[in-house]
């Protein structure tokens, strides 16, 4: 999973993964909440144009995404294996920390238990976590930040923390580490 701010290089590596040399069966790449299907390509093109005054109709709209998605990500996991840009952590980083529903009344249980419900079978080997923007995005905001370092440090083990560098040598990166914890020969 390739997860972090907007605007630090997340989609430039899922391109520059796409083009290398994979040996067959070659890995999927996709977007959430675009996804792998008509509807959710129609979905977010929908949250992307329109003007959504309430931000958990958003990240509902992108948490149904997640949930259409879910089926062709398990397949194309056990077929090919599946690089991911964006992950259920924007969810949280954009929606609970960043729009405010933690003060909202919308109950931490129910957020989470929706995402829990979606995700719960697909657990990630690893989240490559971009925190330093290539350009300004006013979304990315200290609230961002603060939800991404919280969900890196209670899920420790499975992220790496990407360090600010080209594009050359974040995907050189991205290989080493995916070397590293041995999945990818």
């Amino acid at each position: 999973m390739l997860e972090g701010l907007d605007r630090s290089g997340k989609s430039t590596q899922i391109k520059r993964l796409s083009t290398l040399n994979w040996a067959e069966p070659r890995p999927g790449f996709t977007h959430l909440p675009s996804g792998m299907t008509d509807l959710t390509k129609d979905i977010y093109s929908l949250t992307e144009s329109s003007q959504i005054s309430s931000p958990l109709a958003r990240q509902l709209l992108h948490i149904a995404c997640h949930a259409e998605n879910i089926g062709p990500i398990a397949d194309a996991r056990v077929r090919h294996g599946l690089f991911l840009d964006r992950w259920w952590w924007s969810t949280v980083a954009y929606c609970w920390y960043e729009a405010g529903l933690a003060g909202s009344g919308l109950k931490e249980s129910v957020f989470f238990g929706l995402i829990e419900s979606v995700w719960s079978a697909q657990q990630a080997d690893v989240v490559f976590l971009f925190t330093a923007p290539h350009k300004s995005d006013r979304l990315n905001r200290d609230e961002v930040r603060s939800g991404y370092a919280a969900l890196a440090e209670a899920h420790e083990a499975m992220t790496v923390v990407m360090p600010s560098a080209g594009p050359e040598e974040t995907t050189g990166f991205i290989l080493a580490s995916l070397r590293a914890r041995e999945l990818l020969a």
